[in-house]
């Protein structure tokens, strides 16, 4: 018989192993011991507060400033210019096609989470900090849950029981010097995440904020928006002469709907985000010179303590007063290579306040008029100019201030 080879009991095997991690162990415990208190500390930082941020589509340059880009000849681009009227050409269902739906849209949730530390402004991770504004505002008041009410898509604006209206709650606090004013609002917002972002943090705080309905992440960026200062409006798209009614969108306002139909899609906008003073148009010349339409329009915005800024040219013919106004110049986006037209639009802009006292402007996003109002904004104070919020200059002509 073959003589057996000697094996270690199981448990003596159980009891090696266990000697050998313990001397791992503290082999370990000995090296730490003995590291002189070169071992990296963990730090603790207060974490301010996680902030949900659509990141930018486009990153630019580290540090670039307005100037600086606008110096820089433009990109070239076989996509050719976008035009001015198509701003809203984005895919949309419509919400209206089941008049008994009270459904409330929900929101899309943002790409990434970015957690603000100590006061620093969001931003997309890796991406150079952008150039901020020298002059600095106070936030915009949070929506009030005394001037909401709940329609059959969310909350809606309304008086409050002791006649605060939202046209005046949030509208951004300013005091009249003796210079002209001149106001500039900035609209098409919410559809391009990276001209959205840039908007809020680079114009200054006196520029107004316009946000498209169907945009995503409305509550998110319009908060950003106050709370950079920006008092902000609401855009509704509304019926022209010669645009194709269905690029409008499905809660378009327009002739051929009844009156009823055009106060739910008109409900619709209203509750797509909160905290706003006011409401303008989106194209609408046709709608806007319907007398019947526009004064339907008009009352519900009333009721509901908004403001209304018209740039079809419509209400420039009437003497209105109080929360309705109209714009003295639709300033050109300067798409493709109409870049030019943008400044000739916004000194047009100085002209009119110079000789009335102040002038209203609008304009749509786009990355070179955000460089060209950055730039223009900063020589405003040796013109004798003051940039104003679209509030003041409707409260001013109303003689509210």
């Amino acid at each position: 018989m073959p003589a057996r080879r000697f094996k270690l009991p199981v448990l003596s095997r159980l009891a090696w192993a266990w000697i050998g991690f313990s001397g791992l162990a503290l082999g370990a415990v000995l090296v730490a011991a003995n590291d002189g208190g070169k071992t990296r500390a963990a730090v603790a930082m207060a974490v301010e507060g996680i902030e949900l941020l659509a990141p930018p589509e486009v990153r630019r340059k580290p540090l670039e400033t307005p100037r600086e880009r606008l110096a820089e000849p433009p990109p070239s681009s076989d996509k050719g210019p976008v035009p001015l009227d198509d701003p809203y050409a984005i895919e949309a269902v419509d919400a209206f096609a089941d008049a008994g739906d009270a459904a409330i849209p929900d929101e899309d949730p943002a790409a990434d989470i970015v957690i603000t530390v100590d006061g620093a402004p969001a931003r997309a991770i890796g991406e150079a900090p952008r150039p901020k504004p020298a002059a600095a505002a106070q936030p915009i008041a949070s929506p009030d849950e005394s001037l909401l009410r709940r329609s059959a898509y969310g909350l809606a604006p309304r008086i409050g029981a002791d006649g605060r209206r939202p046209s005046e709650v949030y509208a951004q606090p300013f005091t009249p010097g003796g210079n002209p004013n001149v106001a500039v609002i900035v609209g098409g917002l919410g559809l391009n995440r990276a001209l959205t972002e840039r908007a809020i943090d680079e114009l200054p705080p006196a520029i107004t904020l316009a946000f498209a309905p169907y945009a995503k992440d409305l509550v998110f960026w319009t908060k950003r928006a106050r709370d950079a200062g920006h008092e902000i409006m609401i855009e509704i798209p509304m019926e022209n002469r010669e645009s194709d009614a269905e690029a409008l969108g499905p809660a378009a306002l327009l002739t051929a709907r009844t009156a009823a139909e055009n106060a739910q899609r008109l409900e619709w906008i209203l509750s797509r985000f909160q905290g706003y003073f006011g409401a303008t148009n989106y194209l609408g010349a046709k709608f806007s010179g319907d007398r019947d339409a526009i004064e339907g329009l008009l009352a519900r915005l009333d009721a509901a303590g908004l403001a209304y800024i018209d740039d079809t040219g419509v209400l420039a013919r009437e003497t209105r007063g109080g929360a309705v106004g109209a714009v003295d110049r639709l300033v050109d986006p300067g798409y493709g290579d109409n870049a030019e037209k943008t400044r000739r639009g916004l000194e047009a802009l100085e002209k009119i306040a110079k000789r009335e006292g102040d002038a209203l402007g609008k304009t749509y996003a786009h990355d070179a008029t955000l460089d060209d109002i950055v730039v223009w904004t900063e020589s405003l104070d040796a013109k004798g100019l003051t940039l104003a919020p679209a509030s003041a200059v409707l409260a001013l002509r109303a003689g509210d201030r």
